[in-house]
């Protein structure tokens, strides 16, 4: 199978999904690929949000065990 063979049966797929008939017109193709790549644009700025989310938290984790550690428990008094 051609790479043109799996790219014609993903348009055929999705303007099926689309509603297009299994013939799909230059707008069904347009509408196809803009779906796809939009979808997966959306997708991947989903997992970069939820990653930089997870560095801010995990690094404030890190920043109050830094200072615990260095004040010590509570209630003793560092020594000298």
């Amino acid at each position: 199978m051609t790479s043109y063979m799996i790219f014609d049966m993903h348009l055929v797929i999705a303007s099926g999904i689309l509603g297009l008939g299994e013939s799909p017109s230059s707008l069904g193709q347009t509408l196809a690929l803009l779906i796809t790549f939009l979808g997966i644009g959306v997708l991947v700025n989903g997992l970069i949000v939820y990653i930089v989310a997870q560095v801010i938290v995990e690094r404030r984790q890190n920043q109050e065990r830094q200072r615990r550690t260095q004040t010590g428990p509570p209630g003793v008094t560092p020594s000298a």
